[in-house]
Formats: C-alpha cells, structure tokens, sequence
C-alpha cells in the first residue's frame, strides 16, 4: 500500500499521453493479484457493480479475518507475531481500513512501544478511534491525558446535580444511593474508563480529592462514594478492594440506604475507626473527604436532630451522656470541617466544642419541649416560646455544626408539622445567610417538605414574609425556591391572593439576576394570569347558571 497514491494518481493522469491505457495499467497494478479473479470483473460491470464497491468488500473480509487470526494469536499469547504484525500495519495506521488492525494488535499487547503510543497520542483522528483497552494502557502513562478526559465528564456530573437540586418535585437525597451509581450516566462512563485498573481509579480518586480541596464542592465526595460503590456493585474486587476505606464506604452507603445509622453500623464505623487510628493517610484525608459528601451529611445530621427529640421522649436530658450522638456530632464534624482537616489546620482527633454539648444542645432541646407545651396547652394559656438569644444565633454562626443541626432542626419542625415552632425560628435563617441557609443542597430539601407537609398557605405565608422575601433580591437561590412556593400554592384555596401580593414586587427578578431565573418568573406570571382566567370563567359560568335558576322560578311563580 502505498501511502500517497492519491497524489501519484493525480499526477500520472495528468501527464500521460493515453488517459484510458493508464487506467488500465492502474488497474491492473493495484487490482487483486490472482489470475481466476479477472474473468468476473467484465461480468461484474455487466451487472453494475463498481470495481471500487468490489474491492472494497474485498478489503473489508480481508480485515475480518485478519483480525480474526489476531484474537486467535492473542489467545496463544503469541506476542512475537503481534509484534511483527504491529510494525508491518502501523505505517499505514492512516488508512481507514488499516486502523481497526493495528488497534485490535495493541489491544492485546502487555506493553506498546513508546515511539507508536507518541504517534497515537500525536493525532487526534486516530487516538478517538483507539479501543478503550489501548486507551487504559496509554493513560498509565500519560496520567496527563487521562485527567484531560476526565474533565469533561466530572463537570457533567456537577451541571446534572444541579438540575437535579431545582427539581422540588422529589428529594434528590432520598434517592436510594444504589439508584443513583445504576442511573447516572458519569458514573457509568468512569467505570467503563477505568475497567480493572487500580492506578487509573487511584488517578480519579485523587483527582476528586484534588479538586475538592482547590474549589470546595462537596459533590466531588459524592462522586467519589458512588465511584467506589459502582465497583463493588460488580463484584470487581481488584479496585473495590484497593480502596483503603471500601469497607467504611460500604457501611455509610447502608446506612443511607436505610436513612440512618443505627447502632450496629455505628459500631462498625468505630471499629474500622479504631483498627486505621495510627493510619493519618486514612483518618486525617480519606474519611473526611467521605464524610463531607453531602447524603451523608444529611443523614447524620438528621439522624442527631431525632436523637435530641428521642431524649425528650426518653426524658434524658443531658446531650453530653448520650454516647450515640456523640459519636454521631463527631462524624458530621468532620464532615462539616472536612476542607480544614485536609488543609492541616484540624486533626480527626479534635475535640468538639464542649459548649455545643453543654449548652447549645441542651437550648434545642428545650425549645421541643416548650413547643409540645404549646401544642398540648389550651389557648388561653399559650406558653411564650423564649427566643435564641443573641450569642445563640453568634454561635452557630462560628460554629458549622452547630449551623448545621439548626438547619436540619428547621426542616424536621415542618417535616413534623411542627409550624409553631417554626413560624419562630425561621427569622434566624437570615442570620445564616453565610452559613448555609442560602446554599441549593438546604434549600432543596427545605422546600421539600415545606411542600410535603404544609396544607394552609398561612404557614408558607409566614415562611415568605420571614426569610424568602428578605434574602430574594440577593440571594438568587433564594428567589428560585420562592418562586417554587408561590408555583406550589398558585391553585390551592385563595393561593392566588398570596401569590398576587408577591408576585408584581417582592419576588420580581432584577437586572441583575439570570436568564434562567427570568424565565422562570415569566413563566409563573404566565401559569398565575391563566389560572385567574380559569376562576373568572369559573365564575362567569356559576353566576350564569344561578341565573338561570332565578329566570326559572320567576317563570313558574
């Protein structure tokens, strides 16, 4: 074969005397050596058949069974043959027909030379053609390239997380977590890259690891529990077991599976906590890094806020002779402090605040017991519920676990029906605004079960007026879930009155504010004039009929 036919084609027809004569010498040069074969070319242009569409077949089964007998050289391990065919077919590795051959050889190769990797990695064309099993062998050493393919598929997984965040219509974290590695489509991607190789799964968790610590999202935990749990999924020992912490991983991945950690596991933890305590690599870098992912967050989170509530069930009133949610505040710790631990400027092993158990703690768990008086007491003689106090609300907003618990402690008073109390305490989410309050991964699950559990639109009134319509104008995150709300009540009982008194003013995006939150206003203005359309018709229609009704009596009477 010769690699610039084309141009001596041109050139020979352009400068020969008989045009038809050197087509046939061409022909005749370059067409299947063999002698039966040209009494069944006249037959084939007889029939129609183009000499370009036949040697093509031809070509085509050629590669087949080439190819063939390559997979039959690779089951002998016959690595002598492949070498010699590899340094036959890689001159012409250009040629269409030419590149599946050469890529199926170092398919099947332990080791390609340098010279043929550089030349692959060299041209765009042929290293998109590359089967993946080549790839695998040339991001071994080209982390480099490897981390360049990565990119684009950590970034989709970011850009669906978010979408999956303004959909208010399901929790994204009650998801089953085996649900999400099955579905996501990045997940997938990273499984196929990476197939039984340890060092490239290494590349990506530190990459993960990498880019947390440079750009502080929290979801690059997430993709690295769903990473190691997708490949114990398949029964792929050889990566799952690499993992250092595959057996705490898999321990939280049941406890989110089941929406709690429950003594046992608990247990567990400690226990795989106690055999790697002398081992910083783990405890001061890997089991951070898992903790701050956001699932697991929630759970401990809310898991420590059913505790305090338990305590009141159980009349034990002091948090600090609670094992259980010691241990548990110590997890989310870390989780919440996760950056600063792999900065170096935390330990694992760092006391939590004594004050958080001694008095912040104890504070929540008489505002429960305060908010059941309430609930229990008759009207005329309402307690007053005591309000946080100033150093109260100045010490969560120095403190992320404490933030943190508020937060969930807000959620489960609507998740609970609790509206009393929260009409209270929602004020404080605007003293929060730095903390969390305004953040997509609280408001997503806060308006939630706002949705879930409340009936009268009084109580999303009061949710408005107290936190959404002060944060709106700065805060866009604030304004998309507002929006939400007002979407939610739009066709409930006198829920276009509420929506009305928003609509035109407080909740109206700024020039400042994006396209997508424009449209979303847009949209929720074109869904609230059709609905007052509906109810106009509506009544149109009943003050007709009841017309009708009066024409009928005067008939008759």
């Amino acid at each position: 074969m010769n690699i610039n036919f084309k141009e001596e084609l041109k050139t020979t027809l352009t400068n020969c005397e008989d045009p038809f004569r050197a087509i046939k010498d061409i022909q005749d040069e370059n067409g299947i050596a063999l002698a039966q074969i040209k009494p069944a070319l006249p037959l084939l242009d007889l029939l129609g058949v183009k000499r370009l569409d036949f040697h093509l077949a031809v070509l085509d089964d050629m590669k087949d069974r080439l190819i063939k007998r390559i997979q039959e050289l690779a089951q002998r391990n016959d690595r002598e043959q492949l070498e010699i065919l590899l340094e036959k077919s890689f001159s012409v590795i250009n040629l269409t027909h030419v590149t599946p051959i050469v890529m199926e050889i170092v398919k099947h190769m332990p080791k390609i030379p340098d010279k043929y990797v550089k030349y692959i990695v060299e041209h765009e064309q042929i290293y998109s053609r590359a089967p993946i099993e080549l790839k695998r062998l040339i991001w071994i050493d080209n982390s480099n390239l490897f981390q360049k393919e990565l990119q684009p598929i950590i970034a989709q997984y970011l850009t669906y997380v978010d979408e999956q965040l303004l959909q208010c219509d399901h929790n994204y974290f009650l998801q089953l977590p085996k649900q999400r590695r099955q579905t996501s489509t990045t997940i997938q991607s990273l499984v196929h890259m990476i197939g039984t190789n340890v060092k490239l799964y290494e590349i990506v968790r530190t990459s993960l690891q990498k880019l947390y610590q440079r750009k502080k999202i929290v979801h690059y935990s997430s993709l690295r529990l769903l990473l190691l749990m997708a490949f114990h999924d398949l029964e792929n020992n050889s990566v799952s077991k690499s993992d250092s912490i595959h057996i705490f991983v898999w321990t939280l991945d049941a406890a989110l599976k089941e929406r709690k950690l429950d003594i046992k596991k608990q247990r567990e933890i400690e226990q795989f906590l106690d055999a790697h305590g002398r081992d910083t690599e783990i405890i001061n870098k890997h089991i951070p890094f898992v903790l701050t992912d956001p699932y697991i967050v929630s759970i401990l989170s809310e898991s420590c806020v059913l505790l305090l509530h338990k305590q009141v069930d159980d009349e034990i009133p002091l948090p600090r002779s609670n094992k259980e949610l010691h241990f548990l505040l110590k997890l989310l710790n870390m989780g919440l402090y996760a950056w600063d631990v792999l900065d170096g400027a935390m330990s694992f092993y760092d006391p939590i605040d004594s004050k958080l158990l001694t008095h912040y703690l104890p504070y929540l768990i008489r505002l429960i017991v305060e908010n059941r008086l309430n609930t229990d007491t008759s009207s005329s003689s309402i307690l007053k519920l005591l309000l946080p106090p100033t150093e109260f609300v100045q010490y969560m907003q120095h403190n992320r676990l404490a933030c943190q618990i508020f937060l969930r402690f807000i959620i489960e008073t609507y998740h609970q029906k609790q509206f009393w109390l929260a009409g209270q305490l929602i004020p404080y989410l605007n003293d929060l605004v730095e903390c969390g309050s305004t953040e997509r991964t609280f408001l997503h699950q806060f308006v939630y079960f706002v949705r879930q559990s409340v009936e009268q639109i009084h109580y999303i009134g009061i949710l408005l007026d107290r936190f959404f319509i002060v944060q709106a104008q700065g805060y866009e995150n604030v304004l998309y879930y507002g929006l939400i709300l007002l979407k939610h009540v739009l066709h409930k009982s006198n829920g276009t009155n509420l929506v009305s008194k928003y609509l035109s003013q407080s909740l109206k995006p700024s020039h400042d504010h994006s396209t997508f939150i424009h449209d979303k206003y847009h949209q929720l203005v074109h869904d609230y004039e059709e609905c007052i359309r509906q109810i106009q018709t509506k009544e149109q229609i009943q003050h007709q009929i009841s017309a009708d009704k009066q024409n009928s009596f005067s008939l008759f009477h």
